[in-house]
């Protein structure tokens, strides 16, 4: 009984780090990088954190984080709901809703992040999840899960190459068959 509730504890465990990387890597890392850089262009936006960073006050500034926070991560939760009923486009068009609102509070938290460390309690919560992705990212597992997703990847887009070249070769045939009649 005791190797099975460790056997499920693991497969749970390993559940929770790939979906953690999948979220990761392809949405955070193929969405939310593109956001970061399009909306770096916009003048209003850089002004902002530009007054996030040089004069507002502290307390503005929290205030300016949890609320696209909080909102991202209640948003979050209930695409999380929406997929565990199994209603997945409307979970990703949900959840498309939430990038924006974290884009904008980890531009407020990279900005603002010494006031917002001027409150014991925020800067005690930053360390402790700060710490725990460390934890989390020195793990074997997770090493080992992202090693194999990382070559999964791979060899998706070395797919994808040879299929690119290859709907090209047939692309060009066709071309020169209906060019010659």
């Amino acid at each position: 009984m005791r190797r099975l509730f460790h056997r499920l504890r693991n497969s749970f465990f390993v559940l929770l780090i790939f979906l953690y990387l999948i979220f990761e890597e392809l949405i955070w890392k193929t969405a939310v990088a593109p956001l970061i850089r399009y909306l770096s262009v916009f003048h209003p936006y850089r002004y902002f954190l530009e007054y996030i960073r040089d004069r507002a006050r502290p307390l503005s500034v929290l205030i300016l984080f949890i609320v696209p926070f909080a909102l991202g991560e209640i948003i979050g939760t209930l695409s999380a709901l929406l997929v565990a009923q199994l209603h997945i486009v409307s979970a990703g068009l949900l959840y498309m809703l939430k990038i924006p609102l974290i884009v904008v509070a980890l531009g407020i938290l990279q900005n603002g992040k010494e006031k917002l460390l001027s409150y014991p309690w925020f800067a005690f919560c930053y360390g402790w999840v700060i710490l725990q992705l460390d934890k989390l990212h020195g793990s074997i597992l997770y090493q080992e899960i992202h090693s194999a997703l990382i070559r999964i990847r791979s060899r998706f887009f070395n797919r994808s190459e040879h299929l690119k070249r290859r709907i090209g070769r047939i692309y060009r045939r066709l071309r020169h068959l209906l060019l010659d009649r």
